[in-house]
């Protein structure tokens, strides 16, 4: 009972389940709501079943951090020994038996709605390994933070896929392929807050510190993260029309108009990554609140 209380502390620390699950809750509701406003059948529709797309997508997420967390562990003891798996309070086992509890609930609460559903759960948990074996294995996967985001990228087009297969199931319609630009719309976003909080100016940063900004340099990684800002916008602004009949979909220029303050004071001001991380996970919110918006409109 011990070992079970341990792993609950930590879970609670390095996955602190009330921000995460508003959080993502948030994001399935938007997508979804998007969704309905691609099928043209009006945008958000609240039922136990979303709660359940909600919930399945936070079980997955957690899945995905303790993976982390495993594979963190030797960079872990060097650069955060203060973390639970590096200074002992959980060992390897008790987030092994916590993996394999998650996985089960996962998949036996969706196959019990959709075989579809869990299967595209089960292809997000085995990435999430395969990942953790090409950190161990892989000397260029290691090495390139570019590669590292493009393979693991594929974790999350497979939570937009859940919600897309989910949201198709619920209301009986057909998969709308536009649902897969909206999906690679979400991904442009989740990169550009991945890419610009990782993104530096050469002696700003700590020792130890992995950064696009080595690989590409900081000019170079910030214009790659503002370029998939632009993509995001672009591609929701062209999915939602909004010079035919709803002008609220010209809002989603509003956070690209946040990309362009963050990239002027990236390269004026040349402040630690901390702030320009900041100011991206703010330009990801406003995003999904003009999406919020627009599914309600």
């Amino acid at each position: 009972m011990e070992r079970a209380r341990a792993t609950v502390r930590f879970s609670v620390q390095r996955y602190p389940p009330l921000f995460y699950l508003l959080v993502i809750s948030l994001w399935c509701v938007c997508l979804d709501g998007m969704f309905g406003v691609l099928d043209g059948a009006g945008g958000l529709a609240f039922s136990p079943d979303l709660l359940h797309v909600a919930l399945s997508i936070f079980g997955v997420g957690y899945f995905m951090r303790i993976v982390d967390e495993l594979r963190d562990y030797e960079y872990d003891r060097v650069h955060n020994p203060d973390r639970g798996l590096a200074k002992g309070d959980v060992s390897f086992g008790d987030l092994y038996v916590a993996l394999g509890l998650d996985a089960a609930v996962l998949l036996g609460t969706n196959l019990a709605v959709s075989w579809v559903r869990a299967a595209i759960l089960l292809g997000i948990m085995v990435h999430a390994l395969v990942l953790w074996w090409l950190e161990k294995h892989s000397v260029a996967y290691q090495r390139s933070m570019f590669l590292m985001i493009g393979i693991a990228i594929q974790l999350h087009v497979g939570h937009g896929l859940y919600v897309w297969v989910a949201h198709a199931e619920r209301t009986g319609r057909p998969l709308n392929p536009l649902g897969l630009l909206a999906i690679l719309g979400m991904v442009f976003l989740y990169l550009h807050w991945e890419v610009m909080r990782k993104t530096a100016w050469p002696g700003t940063t700590k020792p130890g510190e992995k950064l696009y900004s080595d690989e590409a340099g900081a000019a170079a990684s910030a214009v790659i993260a503002f370029t998939v800002m632009a993509g995001a916008s672009g591609l929701f602004v062209g999915l939602t029309k909004p010079w035919q009949a709803r002008p609220m979909g010209w809002l989603f220029l509003l956070p690209l108009g946040m990309a362009v303050i963050n990239l002027t004071l990236f390269f004026k001001q040349r402040r630690p990554r901390t702030l320009s991380g900041r100011l991206a996970a703010r330009s990801y919110f406003a995003f999904l609140f003009v999406m919020l918006l627009r599914a309600a409109s």
